[in-house]
C-alpha cells in the first residue's frame, strides 16, 4: 500500500512538473513574440508585476521564464535594476547575420532535397500572406520570422533547427532594422518567392545560394538602415 502511494505521489509530481514546464514554455514563447511584434524592444525594462497580470499568472512562472530567456541571451539581468531586453551592438548584429545566412543556405541545399509539391504549396500560400503585409512592418516581420522557420525546418535536420532558432532569436532584437521601409519588404518577398521556385526544381545548390544570399542582402539593409 505504501508502494502504492508512493507511486501514485511520484506520479503527481510529474504532473505537476509536466504542466510547470509547459506554463514556463508558453510564458517564454509569449515573452519571445512580444519581442518579435516590438511590443518589446532592445533596452526596454521588464515589469514582472505588470507582465504576470497581463498574462494572469503570478510572478513566479515569469521569473522562471525571463531566466530561459537569459539563456537564450534575449534578456539580461542588470544588478539593482531587474530584467531588461537585451541590445546588441551593430558589431554583434553584423556577425550573427554571417552566423545565420550559413546555417540558412545549408538549410536551403537541404530543404531541396526533401521537399514536396504539397510543401513548396503551402509555403507559397505564406509568401502570398506576406505580400498582403507588406505596407505594416508589424504585420510582415512575425509572418517572415514564420515563414523562415518553415524553411529551416524542411530541411530535416534537429540539431541545424535548434542553431538557426538559437541565432535568429538573438537577431530578433536587431532584424526589424533591415525591414522598416516598404520597399525593403516587397524585396524581401520576392525573394522567398525565387527561393521557392528553386525548391520547387529540387535544385540544391541553388537554393542554398539564394537563401544565403537572402541573409546577406538582410544584412546589408540592417547597416545600411542604422547608419542612415
Amino acid at each position: 500500500m505504501a508502494e502504492h502511494t508512493d507511486a501514485l505521489s511520484a506520479l503527481q509530481q510529474q504532473v505537476a512538473d509536466r504542466r510547470s514546464t509547459s506554463l514556463l514554455q508558453l510564458i517564454a514563447r509569449q515573452l519571445e513574440q512580444m519581442i518579435i511584434n516590438g511590443a518589446l524592444r532592445g533596452g526596454d525594462r521588464i515589469n514582472e508585476s505588470a507582465l504576470a497580470l497581463q498574462l494572469g499568472t503570478s510572478r513566479g512562472p515569469v521569473r522562471e521564464a525571463l531566466r530561459q530567456l537569459e539563456h537564450s541571451r534575449l534578456v539580461e539581468f542588470r544588478t539593482n535594476r531587474g530584467m531588461f531586453v537585451r541590445e546588441i551592438s551593430v558589431e554583434e548584429a553584423a556577425q550573427l547575420y554571417d552566423v545565420r545566412a550559413a546555417l540558412f543556405g545549408l538549410a536551403g541545399r537541404l530543404a531541396a532535397e526533401r521537399a514536396t509539391p504539397e510543401d513548396v504549396e503551402a509555403l507559397r500560400a505564406k509568401v502570398s500572406r506576406l505580400a498582403d503585409a507588406v505596407p505594416a512592418v508589424d504585420d510582415y516581420y512575425p509572418g517572415n520570422v514564420d515563414l523562415h522557420r518553415d524553411l529551416v525546418a524542411l530541411s530535416g535536420n534537429p540539431r541545424l533547427i535548434d542553431l538557426y532558432d538559437d541565432v535568429s532569436k538573438e537577431l530578433h532584437l536587431f532584424r526589424r532594422h533591415g525591414l522598416e521601409t516598404e520597399n525593403a519588404r516587397h524585396t524581401s518577398n520576392c525573394q522567398h518567392a525565387e527561393i521557392l521556385d528553386r525548391l520547387a526544381e529540387g535544385d540544391a545548390d541553388e537554393a542554398g545560394r539564394l537563401m544565403e544570399a537572402h541573409i546577406r542582402s538582410g544584412k546589408q539593409r540592417m547597416l545600411a538602415a542604422v547608419h542612415d
